[in-house]
């Protein structure tokens, strides 16, 4: 379809908006790394947390009281994102959206605490206050329900590439059904206790808060927050050329095959000017850097991880957020914390002109995709006014 994206929006670690977020990694800011709250066990770990106040806001809306932390986030970012589009939200919009989410762990936070009661005060216990934000499509429920959407509304469930499958199923969409005129793209993930733990036994998360990419194999630091993308068939904004959902690997070995596949099928005879990667300081790193050099890609590379942590659900759409603004901007954040394994990375925030952009996702569910975007001549009137 090559739709348009509008609009981007976020609420992460570091700023409440998408614009606040930008500005703050182009000075090279890393959020700072907290315990996690409410551990069930005695080990302890570190995680970028959103403050209470970014959503503050968005929390007063009486739909969202009682909601947990993965909705006010995914709400936050998708006003965001309107805001950003200069979209007018009204009955009409209500009538023309589509709205897609993409979510990994869900609503972990109130699902812990559910089960926990029923497992240590008995049955009697279970809350029907809680039970309703343990289904993962609570936050595209709310979400629907504030913006007045009557039409089409999904929940995709994935690893930390869910977002690019949210993306390419909303292309869809406006490809395919004429009464869709705008798609809203959420990606949203809030942190437990439960998570690091889960990742620790798998020997995927960092132990100290420390993540470095494209060096020494230091696992995950886990983040926080949401990623929101609107989508439309034309506009002002960069064109989605192409995107991949995702393809699976069953092996680190098939990995690199599949990595090589799907990059070389969302470039075809595209270069990209530069790269927004998933790299989280595990293995998916070692991959990722193995395409590049196999296809021989020359574009720098930022990963953000090392400064927001890896907000598994919303980390694809971050993604494409950031490749938005690096388009709107010509400009690219320095990489922090990356070791030398990678000569691409970019080190630190610099102006290039910037015409195509790459975002690359593998996930910890064995899923590898991808997504180019281009920026179109409305950008670049845009940018230079």
């Amino acid at each position: 379809m090559n739709s348009v994206i509008l609009g981007g929006g976020a609420t992460t670690p570091a700023g409440a908006t998408a614009a606040e977020t930008w500005r703050l990694l182009s000075e090279g800011y890393s959020a700072p790394r907290v315990p996690v709250p409410h551990p069930l066990g005695k080990r302890s770990y570190l995680y970028c947390a959103v403050p209470e106040k970014f959503v503050r806001t968005v929390g007063r809306q009486a739909r969202l009281r009682r909601s947990g932390m993965l909705s006010l986030f995914g709400a936050s970012a998708a006003f965001d994102a309107l805001r950003d589009a200069r979209v007018e939200v009204g009955p009409a919009f209500g009538a023309r959206c589509a709205l897609i989410y993409g979510v990994s762990s869900g609503g972990v936070q109130y699902t812990r605490r559910f089960y926990h009661e029923i497992v240590t005060q008995g049955a009697s216990s279970a809350s029907p206050l809680l039970f309703p934000e343990t289904v993962f499509n609570a936050p595209a429920s709310h979400l629907a329900a504030l913006l007045g959407l009557n039409g089409k509304t999904y929940t995709v469930v994935g690893d930390s590439g869910v977002g690019l499958s949210a993306i390419q199923l909303g292309d869809e969409l406006l490809a395919l059904d004429p009464e869709v005129e705008y798609v809203l793209v959420v990606g949203t993930e809030e942190v437990d206790w439960l998570l690091p733990d889960a990742f620790a036994a798998w020997r995927l998360a960092s132990k100290d808060g420390h993540c470095e990419v494209y060096g020494t194999r230091t696992g995950l630091v886990f983040g926080e927050g949401a990623g929101a993308v609107l989508l439309a068939r034309q506009g002002q904004g960069p064109v989605v050329a192409q995107v991949h959902p995702g393809q699976s690997f069953f092996s680190r070995q098939d990995s690199r095959r599949v990595a090589l596949e799907v990059l070389q099928r969302v470039l075809g005879a595209d270069r990209p000017d530069a790269m927004v990667t998933s790299a989280n300081g595990t293995d998916a790193d070692a991959v990722e850097q193995e395409a590049f050099t196999r296809l021989n890609l020359a574009a720098p590379v930022y990963a953000y991880k090392p400064a927001l942590g890896d907000a598994l659900g919303a980390g694809s759409v971050l993604q494409a957020v950031f490749a938005t603004l690096a388009l709107r901007h010509q400009c690219l954040p320095g990489t922090l914390c990356a070791g030398d394994r990678c000569a691409l990375v970019n080190r630190q925030t610099r102006s290039l002109a910037l015409d195509r952009v790459l975002v690359s996702a593998i996930g910890f569910n064995q899923q590898v995709g991808a997504l180019l975007l281009e920026r179109t001549g409305s950008d670049a009137a845009d940018a230079r006014g």
